[in-house]
Order: C-alpha cells, then structure tokens, then sequence
C-alpha cells in the first residue's frame, strides 16, 4: 500500500520525526505512535 496524498511520506518524516516529543527511545508508550498521530493531524 502506498502513502496517501495526506499521509507524510518518508522523506518528510525524518526531517521532523526526531523534533516531536516522546520517541521510541524513551521509556514507555508515549512515542509508539507519533506517526500515526501526524498523519492523523493532516
């Protein structure tokens, strides 16, 4: 399946994916699903 026109694709994901608060890296769920969410926003 491809990106939707409204869905960031992954060039435009790695410019701001490590901007957003609470990434994979940090302890917890609250950065499992951030792209989701962005694409959710747009």
């Amino acid at each position: 399946m491809g990106v939707k026109r409204y869905e960031l694709n992954e060039a435009q994901w790695a410019k701001i994916a490590m901007l957003l608060p609470g990434k994979t890296s940090h302890p917890g769920r609250n950065g499992s699903d951030n792209r989701l969410f962005v694409n959710g926003c747009l």
